[in-house]
C-alpha cells in the first residue's frame, strides 16, 4: 500500500440499507468510499461503505509534507 484516496459524507438511506440497519428508508447514514494504490500507481482496493450515524466515527491525522 501507498496511498489511500477517501471520501467521507452522508445522505439518506436507501430501502437496502434502511433493511440491514432495521433503519426507516431516508435515515441518516454515514459514507465512506476508498480507494487503495500501489507503489505503481494501481488501484488494488476499492471499497464503498455506509454506517449508522451513531454507531460511528472517523478519526482522521493530518500531517505536513
Amino acid at each position: 500500500m501507498r496511498v489511500a484516496k477517501q471520501r467521507i459524507g452522508a445522505r439518506a438511506a436507501t430501502a437496502e440499507e434502511g433493511a440491514l440497519f432495521h433503519q426507516p428508508v431516508g435515515s441518516p447514514v454515514l459514507t465512506m468510499s476508498r480507494t487503495l494504490y500501489d507503489d505503481s500507481g494501481n488501484a488494488i482496493e476499492f471499497g464503498n461503505h455506509s454506517y449508522l450515524p451513531d454507531m460511528y466515527s472517523f478519526e482522521i491525522t493530518l500531517v505536513d509534507k
